[in-house]
Parts: structure tokens; C-alpha cells; sequence
């Protein structure tokens, strides 16, 4: 409104981490923003949701919280098949934007990321990787990629190990196949492990 030109994104100082487009608006999370009176709001656990077909046009009264005051904030936003994966540092929750209203469908412990490039859209579904293992969520359900036909495929050991602080998540469409990479840190040395998602193997 320009009766309130304070509020938004409009000095220095003041964004948000991580966007995503879905159904005709922005989703936007981490956010610092004015609000009507012009003070300043730092709201890392919430989602701000543009209107539909005005993708610059953001308040705090179009706000989402799934969960609040855990501790911990978001780092990344995707979207696939109707549903909006929110990535905290510990954990995936699963919102649901098929409906005018957004609600909260489930949460995942221990699948969350520590950096963005831990995320990558495929067209399978969006896949990721932490220290606990790789992940799939394919509009159903969350995949553990490291298991097939309830067997582990790599011993969580072995995951671990190879796991850098800053695991990188990547894809070849035209071979489907998902890189993961041990670290995007200057330390890498280049070292993968390459996930097909036809034959459902892994080769490091």
C-alpha cells in the first residue's frame, strides 16, 4: 500500500534466504522485513507468501509458521507435486499448498540441511543428502535411498564417514542420476557418489 511505504524489502539489511515459485506466487523464507510501522522483523521460521500472479508483493499478514521457536531456522524452500518442503538444519517439514489454505501434512526429524546446495530438484522429486543418509520425496513419500527392499545399501558408517560438513547435492537429467558430492567447501577434492535412479545403485 503506498500509504505504508516503509513496509517490505526495501533498504539494505533487509530479504530473505531462500524463494520458491509455486501455484502462481512466491514462497519466501527466512525473512527480514519492515512492517507497517517500519520496525525492522527478523522471522527466520517463517514463510511469506506473495499474491497470486504479484510475485514482488510481500507482508507479515500473509505469514506461515509450521513449526516455531525450535531452535533452529530455514535454510531451504522447494516445491514439488503440490507440497512445499521446508528444510530446517534438523529437519524436513511438508506443507501442504494444494488449497487456498496452507497446512502443515508432516514433519521428518533428522532430514534436515545445514546448506542449500544439500537440495536439488529432480524429475523424480527433490532429492537430498545430510550426514543420516540421501532422501527422495517423490509426492508420496520420503525415500531412503541408501536402503532398497529394506536392506542397507551403504552402512551408515561408511555414510558418515564419507559425508563432508557440507554435502552437495546434484543431477544429470539426461542419465537420472543424482551426484552427491562430499563437501562444496574449498576442501573438496572432487570425490562423489553417484546415485542411479533407473537401476536404483549406488558406485563411489
Amino acid at each position: 500500500d503506498q500509504e505504508n511505504p516503509n513496509i517490505g524489502f526495501n533498504a539494505n539489511g533487509l530479504g530473505f534466504k531462500t524463494a520458491v515459485v509455486a501455484n502462481r506466487r512466491v514462497y519466501v523464507g527466512n525473512v527480514t522485513i519492515k512492517d507497517s510501522g517500519g520496525i525492522v522483523r527478523v522471522l527466520q521460521d517463517a514463510i511469506l507468501k506473495s499474491p497470486v500472479n504479484s510475485f514482488d508483493a510481500f507482508s507479515i499478514e500473509d505469514k506461515i509458521e509450521a513449526t516455531i521457536n525450535d531452535g533452529s531456522s530455514i535454510v531451504k524452500l522447494e516445491e514439488y507435486a503440490d507440497r512445499l518442503l521446508e528444510f530446517k538444519q534438523d529437519k524436513m517439514t511438508l506443507i501442504n499448498i494444494s488449497q487456498s489454505v496452507e497446512f502443515l501434512e508432516d514433519v521428518f526429524f533428522h532430514k534436515g540441511i545445514v546448506y542449500p546446495c544439500a537440495v536439488c530438484k529432480t524429475d523424480y522429486g527433490i532429492a537430498w543428502a545430510n550426514e543420516h543418509g540421501c532422501y527422495l520425496y517423490d509426492g508420496q513419500r520420503v525415500n531412503d535411498l541408501l536402503e532398497k527392499g529394506g536392506v542397507q545399501i551403504i552402512k551408515e558408517s561408511t555414510w558418515s564417514t564419507f559425508i563432508g560438513a557440507a554435502p552437495m547435492v546434484g543431477y544429470i537429467p539426461k542419465k537420472r542420476q543424482i551426484i552427491v558430492a562430499k563437501t562444496a567447501g574449498a576442501e573438496g577434492v572432487g570425490d562423489i557418489y553417484l546415485y542411479d535412479l533407473v537401476t536404483k545403485c549406488w558406485v563411489e
